[in-house]
């Protein structure tokens, strides 16, 4: 058993309806819902952190919450931050049925707001059990409650708890003014652990497990009162709803459906654009379908797939973010079987900024240009301080900018240096012969586009390229 798991029940023992202990054979069988808040901690870094470590399996709900089967899981998270994705009634209605059976519920959160919305929506669950989360700042140091087993923990801020009945609850953790951080209560066989979500990790790199003792034994905990076979793990469910529009699939769950005529609005503005500027289609099998994400917070791209925050950028009110977020998330697909190595985050930036501008948006595009060339004129005013190379101590906005500028320079000998650039790549960096696309290929590949040697000028920007470590040759 894990070596605080008994102090954690121990702990949770002063509320009703807990049970014995678990043995230390306690199979967990996990789902994280990324169906109401896309982030990327919680797409497997949470799993990662606090539940792997002891033996558990986990898997993301990306769908409607109430059809995410969970008849062979016993720990479902639950997370959301500033979000305007609802918890309809046969969410809350389907939590509490598997906490009936002996599931075990972890609610992780802090009280914000999105714009415009009127209350936290995670408290439109939480609050159909007696509790909510409130907003008044967590005051340390924070206090654990000593059966607990574990002196001090660590937090990055975070916000507090009420319970409208406290006798129902019992808390784990509470702030120094008193007010309640992390709590338990039972609710049928199984358990609702509410917690503030600055007590976890947040980093997209899983470099940060906070807490991980204290998270660790109450995992094996919370998920102890219902059995599950261990041979079946728990399966990962994308979003259920696809509609299939000239070719392309844009799934979404059941909450983000009405934003789909919208993005493929944008995208088929986008997408005859995005072939002008890049000058060749997308690479074969690739940008097959749109994944809706329930975020503000920008996407992702694996070729095949595209992952757009339906809220990016003020989404759907207003449009430039979402044509930016297009053009850099696709971009990605266009370029592969082999990412840019010099320049693979700035470049697709300066898509989307430039298929802003291709569309008419001139104005919101060029100041996004300005914005990402004075945030890095901040540390290299010259563009000739940092490299480009990956193992270079290049700060962000110098690895983003640096690309831009460049390509800007070029553009005003050859405004159609980007199309030169993809349609000449496509031809000469065969994937039967090349079995990876260097700093260097991508310079030569770029000198044969513009016709002329770049070697000499790039390295004047400090950055260290070599012809003579390329092959790349004129086809």
């Amino acid at each position: 058993m894990h070596r605080y798991a008994l102090l954690c029940l121990a702990a949770m023992s002063l509320s009703r309806g807990l049970v014995a202990a678990p043995s230390a054979e306690t199979t967990i069988h996990s789902v994280t819902d990324i169906s109401h808040e896309f982030t990327f901690y919680f797409d497997g870094r949470f799993a990662g952190n606090y539940i792997e470590p002891v033996g558990g399996k986990d898997a993301r709900n990306w769908a409607t919450l109430r059809k995410c089967d969970l008849r062979n899981v016993n720990l479902l998270i639950l997370q959301s931050g500033a979000s305007p994705c609802p918890y309809i009634p046969g969410d809350i209605a389907a939590v509490k049925e598997f906490m009936e059976k002996g599931g075990g519920v972890v609610a992780l959160g802090d009280f914000a707001r999105f714009e415009g919305e009127k209350k936290y929506r995670l408290n439109d669950l939480v609050s159909a059990f007696g509790i909510s989360f409130v907003d008044q700042a967590a005051k340390e140091p924070l206090d654990v409650i000593s059966a607990m087993g574990v002196r001090d923990v660590q937090t990055y801020g975070g916000k507090t708890l009420r319970a409208s009945d406290p006798r129902e609850w019992n808390y784990l953790i509470r702030d120094a003014e008193d007010r309640w951080v992390m709590a338990t209560r039972a609710v049928g066989k199984g358990r609702l652990l509410v917690a503030s979500r600055a007590l976890a990790g947040r980093q997209p790199d899983a470099k940060d497990p906070i807490n991980a003792d204290l998270w660790q034994s109450l995992m094996v905990v919370m998920a102890k009162n219902k059995a599950v076979s261990p041979d079946r793990p728990p399966q990962t469910l994308m979003p259920e709803v696809k509609i299939d529009r000239e070719g392309l699939a844009i799934r979404s769950s059941e909450y983000l459906k009405p934003y789909a005529d919208a993005i493929f609005r944008e995208y088929s503005r986008a997408r005859p654009a995005l072939e002008g500027i890049l000058g060749v289609p997308p690479s074969k099998g690739m940008l097959a379908s749109l994944i809706l994400l329930p975020t503000g917070g920008g996407g992702f791209s694996d070729g095949e797939n595209i992952g757009l925050g339906v809220w990016w950028g003020g989404f759907p009110k207003q449009t430039y973010g979402m044509v930016e977020l297009l053009g850099h998330e696709t971009m990605h697909s266009w370029v592969l079987p082999f990412p840019e190595p010099l320049w693979n985050e700035g470049l697709a930036t300066y898509v989307g900024i430039l298929l802003g501008r291709e569309l008419g948006m001139t104005k919101e595009a060029d100041a996004a240009l300005q914005g990402w060339l004075d945030s890095a004129r901040k540390e290299d005013p010259d563009m000739k301080k940092y490299s480009l190379l990956e193992d270079s101590p290049a700060p962000h906005a110098v690895r983003m900018a640096k690309p831009m500028w460049i390509f800007e320079q070029l553009r005003k000998e050859k405004p159609d240096i980007l199309a030169r650039y993809f349609r000449l790549k496509r031809q000469i960096i065969d994937p039967a012969r090349y079995t990876r696309y260097t700093a260097d290929d991508s310079v030569a590949v770029l000198s044969l586009a513009m016709e002329r040697d770049l070697f000499p000028w790039f390295q004047s920007l400090g950055i260290p390229v070599d012809r003579s470590r390329t092959e790349v040759k004129r086809p």
